[in-house]
Formats: structure tokens, C-alpha cells, sequence
């Protein structure tokens, strides 16, 4: 039943699925592709999300967190599946997913009382992996060599990026991103003076879920890292920025006002990580024939740049403060 959802797929990937939920009793419905190696599974029995991961230690290291996440009392996101096996397909392994049944409403930072919602959650999630960050088995993050990287690759990508804008704002671009560059720099240890927690490392809005009962839990495990909880909030400021009028309400986020006289993290905010990623992004994939896609990363760089800079500017004066 339900083998025509597979086209498109390899006999490998379908026999080995088959065979994991077989050993559990349970019979394949259908299949509905969500992205590149996640779906949703219906079987006769229940609902599951299965996720491919190219790497098993990172797998592993999502298992153990989220498991003891939920011992420590967070239980605002998924759990693994341990009663279906994993199996590995083409060089990737694939792992059952506790489903979540979705809200209508999804969240956005479009509304305050959201934004609130999401540090709330992602503070209460750092608390909770401070007290056995040792026993997750992932990388340091260093923030200042990932937005180096990431500068340089949008500096390399230029001579194609001015196909489609023009110098003048890649130019203005490039020299917000050296002079936020040159200010972390400066205060780089003004990122590590708190204490280390498993950060999450991709808080972008798709990554927190509104439940059917209107919960909210924080979900994708992908990036997550050992750094201290600045980093998250750094991210997520930059992600609520382009909802705020002005960078006035930044302050008033009780979160994020503690990093207020953070030279290093006022710096960074200026930094404008999320061009320089859309662009490079774009460059990558080819993606110029996408155009709705290449319209809205336009209008980041072009029609919001007034928004944008007098909000830079802000930030600056209390920097110059």
C-alpha cells in the first residue's frame, strides 16, 4: 500500500523503510515530502516525521539532548521514536520523529508577544542544557570566524552579486560588514564571559512550532553547539530586527537588555549576516531563476536598507556613548 508515494525514490531507501516498520508491526500508508530527506510517514498505526542526518555522532548527540532535556523538566520539544530503528540509506542515516501536530497559526516574529514567547522559551531551554552540557559531544562555536567566513565568501561572490544590485550597495554592505567586523574583534571576549550552555544555533522562526494547543516548542537540532547563551540571542535579535520599528524595543526584551553595554554584541548587531548568507546562498545554488526568492533578497538589500540603517545608526550612538 502506498508504494506510488516512492516515486522518485531508490529501492534501497524503500526496502529499508519498509523493513523498520515492519519489525514494529506497523504497515506504510503514504509519504508527503516536507524538504531534501524529511518527511512525513502515515502508517496504519500513527503519524512520524523521518529526518535523514549525514552524520551519526551529530544524530546521536540530538537523541541524548533531547532525551535530557526532557529529564530536566523542558518538555517543549520532540522526542525520538526508539521503538522503529533507524536505517541508513545511501550514505545517510534516517531517524523517527516524534510528530507534532501544527497550529494554523505559525509563529513569525511578526507579533511582540511572540518574540517574548520565543526568548522565553530559548531562555528556559538554556537553562536546562547548562546542567549537563558536558555530556553532549559537539563542537565549540566561535562566532567571529563564522561571520569571517561568510564576509570573505560575499566578497568573493561580488563580480556575480552586482549582476543583480548595484555596486553602491554592495560596496555600503562590505564596509558595515568590515566595521562590525573590526569592533567584535576588538571585544571578542566580551562573547565569552558567561558560562557555557548547548546553544541552539539556528533560531530563525521555522525553528520555533506552535502546537495544536497552542504550546510552543523549540524544534531542528542541526547546529546546536557549546557557547555561551549570547550567541543565541545575538542570532536571534539580528532574526527580529526587521519587524521592530526602531532598535529602541531591542531594549526592552529583558534577554537581550542585559547585553546592552556589550560592546561586542552592539558590534555585532550591526553586522548584516543576513545578506551576506541570502546572497551567498543564491550564488551557491544558482538560484537566480528562483524569483521570488531573488526579489525578496532584493528588496533586503535595496528597499530596506532606510529601515535598516536607522537602526545601525542607533545602535552606533550607543556605542559612541
Amino acid at each position: 500500500m502506498g508504494r506510488k508515494s516512492f516515486m522518485g525514490r531508490d529501492s534501497d531507501f524503500e526496502a529499508r523503510l519498509f523493513r523498520s516498520l515492519e519489525k514494529n508491526k506497523q504497515q506504510f500508508y503514504k509519504m508527503t515530502t516536507l524538504r531534501d530527506n524529511v518527511f512525513i510517514i502515515y502508517t496504519n498505526r500513527n503519524k512520524y516525521l523521518l529526518k535523514g542526518f549525514d552524520n551519526p555522532e551529530k544524530l546521536n548527540a540530538q537523541k541524548l539532548l533531547t532525551k535530557k532535556l526532557k529529564e530536566e523538566g523542558f518538555s517543549q520539544t520532540y522526542e525520538f521514536v526508539d521503538h522503529l530503528s533507524d536505517f541508513r540509506s545511501n550514505g545517510v542515516t534516517y531517524s523517527w520523529i516524534e510528530y507534532l501536530k501544527p497550529n494554523r497559526e505559525k509563529f513569525s516574529f511578526s507579533k511582540r508577544y511572540w518574540r517574548e514567547e520565543g526568548l522565553n522559551l530559548l531562555e528556559n531551554y538554556h537553562k536546562a542544557t547548562s546542567s549537563f552540557k558536558e555530556e553532549i559531544q559537539v563542537d565549540y562555536f566561535n562566532q567571529l570566524k563564522k561571520w569571517e567566513d561568510r564576509f570573505n565568501k560575499f566578497h568573493r561572490n561580488t563580480h556575480k552579486v552586482n549582476r543583480l544590485v548595484s555596486n553602491k550597495h554592495i560596496d555600503m554592505w562590505l564596509k558595515w560588514g568590515d566595521y562590525a567586523l573590526n569592533g567584535v574583534r576588538k571585544y571578542e571576549q566580551q562573547l565569552y564571559e558567561e558560562p557555557l550552555v548547548i546553544t541552539h544555533g539556528d533560531v530563525a522562526h521555522h525553528n520555533f512550532f506552535h502546537k495544536k494547543d497552542g504550546s510552543l516548542f523549540l524544534i531542528d537540532f542541526d547546529l546546536i553547539s557549546k557557547a555561551p547563551p549570547i550567541m543565541d540571542y545575538l542570532q536571534y535579535a539580528n532574526r527580529i530586527m526587521p519587524n521592530l520599528e526602531n532598535s529602541e524595543e531591542l531594549w526592552t526584551y529583558q534577554q537581550i537588555n542585559q547585553y546592552k553595554n556589550n560592546k561586542a554584541f552592539l558590534y555585532a548587531l550591526v553586522f548584516p549576516t543576513d545578506i551576506f548568507r541570502e546572497w551567498n546562498r543564491i550564488i551557491k545554488e544558482s538560484a537566480t531563476d528562483d524569483t521570488s526568492y531573488l526579489y525578496s533578497v532584493q528588496r533586503l538589500t535595496i528597499k530596506e536598507r532606510k529601515h535598516r540603517m536607522a537602526m545601525y545608526n542607533e545602535i552606533i550612538d550607543l556605542l559612541k556613548k
